[in-house]
């Protein structure tokens, strides 16, 4: 159950209804319902597997903090967690391994060999339930006592496929507590919503659409003006491809009374690698932050307490990434990436050792500029291994670097090439070189004006008038009637991790 389409549209209507009619000590039990037949709808072994992990770490929260074995039980907890995760999420790398291995030993595996579902947010919930042990064992919070409370936290439907990854303190409090229904929040979650349409259906899934499929696997084929704007759009179809999804479920889950986390925040605007990954999903920055850079911090400044030594500046910010990239996917592309964007925020460390240390809003409007163009351009060029393998992304910078790429007979030759096989006049072919720039500019203008619209604090849904917020409400109705009678869309890209 996809959650662009009108048949989710129709399943949330009806479990808004039932959690609005029922009392307060039946809403719980109610949302754990439309948890289960929400998943059941994706496979019901998904169900089992995932309510199976819930209950292991309900059971071991409420061990968790035991004076003798507390630790050990955390530990059990923390390994039986990432044990779920490699193997079910990692088991492309060992798997070929294992049919090869059974082969040999005559144990016949089927033609396709062996194969493991991924179950539906495993990644997300992982963290979650990691985090939950942690905040337990170390006073954080308090063991929650009611299984299906607890269940409801693990699965809840409209953050289950990709997030936010929500701690357990806070959504445990706003699920004992959920918001009133009002005019204003209810056109506020619509709002939501149509905002994470228009970045999924509007903007993400066109620009997807526009880059060649083969564009990140043989760049050497193109010129390299294309892999540019090719590059740009990929860029600009990621993030708001997740950046709609999570408005979208954040107004979904707003019709319960139910706050989720706002996991982006203008990232492109960002003025420093730190700033970014304060804007750049926020719920997963934020639990590496917590989890893996502060605890790793303060266990080097224990053995080497001057803060500017370069095991301190180097190791915790290259190891955390280094771990989110491992989290996106188990290869090397990843920790490529993961690795570039340690070395990013290591380089940014470093040059703050010298002059003052000012906050990027307090530094002139020309270095902000500059400073935001430099962020931007390096995590363009570190999305490149996000999206394809080392060796193609490798061939990608250099055929984007090359200058002999970027000259103007190339370019001519190349379209040339594609024009071969129809008629085209010399001004029809001028117009078919400069369409993709076009093509891309005519999405990325508007993708770009709703971001400055929300970057310069005017996206507030409070300062609108009645009036428009009416028309948003008609365009949301209206947009997932057109989409009831529309192919299957494409998924969200974080669906994958």
């Amino acid at each position: 159950m996809e959650i662009t389409t009108f048949l989710f549209a129709g399943f949330v209507l009806l479990a808004v209804l039932g959690f609005r009619c029922l009392p307060q000590r039946f809403k719980n039990l109610w949302l754990l319902f439309a948890c289960a037949v929400f998943i059941i709808s994706w496979s019901w072994q998904f169900l089992v597997i995932l309510l199976l992990l819930a209950t292991i770490n309900y059971i071991l929260g409420k061990h968790v903090t035991d004076v003798r074995h507390g630790k050990w039980v955390l530990w059990a907890g923390v390994v039986l967690n990432l044990l779920a995760l490699l193997l079910f999420k990692y088991s492309n790398f060992y798997l070929p391994e294992l049919t090869s291995l059974l082969a040999k030993l005559g144990v016949r595996t089927g033609a396709g060999g062996i194969q493991i579902l991924v179950p539906l947010g495993l990644s997300f919930i992982t963290l979650q339930m990691i985090s939950y042990l942690l905040d337990v064992h170390y006073g954080r919070m308090e063991a929650e006592t009611g299984f299906v409370k607890f269940a409801v936290y693990a699965l809840y439907f409209p953050k289950i496929l990709a997030g936010p990854i929500e701690r357990a303190k806070t959504f445990l409090s706003r699920l004992d507590t959920p918001q009133e229904w009002s005019v204003e929040s209810i056109l506020q979650n619509f709002t939501l919503v149509l905002v994470g349409l228009i970045r999924k259906i509007v903007f993400a899934d066109a620009l997807t659409a526009m880059v060649p499929a083969q564009a990140f696997q043989h760049p050497s084929q193109y010129p390299a003006p294309l892999l540019a704007i090719w590059l740009l759009a990929y860029a600009f179809a990621l993030y708001n491809d997740f950046a709609g999804y999570t408005s979208i479920v954040r107004g979904v889950s707003g019709f319960f009374g139910i706050e989720l986390t706002s996991n982006f925040n203008v990232p492109y605007f960002s003025r420093s690698f730190s700033e970014f990954w304060n804007r750049w999903h926020i719920s997963l920055s934020s639990w590496l932050r917590d989890y893996i850079y502060y605890p790793l911090s303060r266990r080097l400044r224990k053995t080497v307490p001057n803060h500017n030594n370069a095991l301190n500046l180097i190791v915790p910010p290259v190891l955390t990434m280094l771990v989110s990239g491992l989290w996106h996917g188990l290869g090397w592309n990843t920790l490529l990436w993961g690795g570039l964007q340690g070395t990013f925020l290591v380089l940014e460390r470093i040059a703050g050792l010298w002059g003052p240390r000012y906050a990027p809003a307090e530094l002139p409007r020309w270095r902000q500029v500059i400073s935001a163009a430099v962020v931007f351009f390096c995590i363009l060029l570190a999305w490149v291994p996000f999206h394809t393998g080392v060796i193609p992304a490798i061939h990608y910078w250099q055929n984007l670097f090359s200058i002999t790429n970027w000259q103007i007979p190339i370019y001519k030759a190349y379209f040339i090439q594609e024009a071969q096989s129809g008629h085209f006049s010399q001004a029809a072919l001028r117009m078919l070189a400069i369409f993709p720039f076009f093509q891309v500019a005519l999405v990325l203008l508007p993708a770009l004006g709703l971001d400055l619209f929300q970057y310069k604090g005017e996206f507030t849904f409070r300062k609108w008038p009645v009036w428009l917020q009416v028309v948003l409400l008609a365009l949301v109705v209206l947009i997932l009637f057109l989409l009831s009678f529309a192919e299957k869309g494409a998924p969200f890209i974080y669906q994958s991790f």
